[in-house]
């Protein structure tokens, strides 16, 4: 049997011709069952890796269709048409098949990672809602995720198909990804209250080898009239950091 699609899959078969269904595309519409979740899937989950190793290394097309898919990726039959379902259902396509900013961040070595785990949350949203960080979980926990969401059977084929498709989505997913926002929110600079003038660090310095380093400081002067504050602001000024 042929790649099979999603649960409750659009009938999105990229540009195919009416009147043309293929052998695999038939089979592909038989074999569909209503799962809960609507959670994508194909029976060979290397298709879809084979996919997403050649879109890296293609040109990136003005329309991801059906003859791009055959011709370029070098993918036919129905697997290949469920495969621009799923990375439309990723966010790597547009409704019109255009390849979105998603897409090509995904093409480049640094974007990847980054650009696999947010097609993962687009594409198994009911599997995030429930764990955050389930790109991450060993294939005991993946499999429970499948069974609630799903409520089948974990060895049910459509379970391990389910499951097969998602680990060839997150293989691309280096390990401590979806960390970062936690990571940069502890390194952001408390600047909630100025520096006080007499820690301030000096505006140059000059290292032993001549070497010149330049700091820029800002200083917030309080809301006054009163001149007396604002002399002695000055005088601090110029008698700590402008020697």
């Amino acid at each position: 049997m042929g790649d099979s699609c999603m649960a409750k899959a659009p009938a999105d078969n990229g540009d195919a011709s009416p009147g043309t269904e293929s052998v695999d595309d038939k089979a592909n519409k038989s074999a569909r069952r209503e799962i809960p979740g609507n959670l994508p899937y194909l029976t060979s989950a290397g298709t879809l890796r084979n996919v997403l190793d050649r879109i890296i290394e293609a040109q990136r097309p003005d329309k991801f269709n059906a003859d791009y898919m055959d011709n370029v990726i070098k993918i036919k039959g129905g697997g290949g048409r469920m495969a621009i379902s799923i990375l439309k259902k990723m966010g790597f396509l547009s409704s019109d098949g255009s390849p979105t900013e998603l897409y090509s961040k995904f093409k480049t070595a640094g974007g990847r990672s980054g650009a696999a785990l947010q097609g993962l949350r687009n594409a198994y949203p009911e599997i995030f809602k429930r764990s955050e960080y389930a790109h991450s979980a060993d294939e005991n926990r993946l499999n429970d995720l499948v069974v609630e969401v799903t409520g089948l059977h974990k060895s049910d084929p459509i379970a391990r198909q389910i499951k097969g498709t998602f680990n060839a989505i997150r293989s691309y997913i280096s390990n401590g990804a979806g960390t970062d926002r936690a990571v940069d929110a502890e390194h952001v600079p408390d600047t909630s209250t100025p520096p006080s003038l007499p820690n301030a660090t000096a505006a140059t310095a000059e290292s032993a080898s001549g070497f010149n380093l330049a700091y820029n400081i800002n200083i917030v002067l309080p809301e006054t009239s009163d001149l007396t504050v604002l002399n002695a602001i000055f005088r601090s000024l110029k008698e700590n950091l402008l020697r």
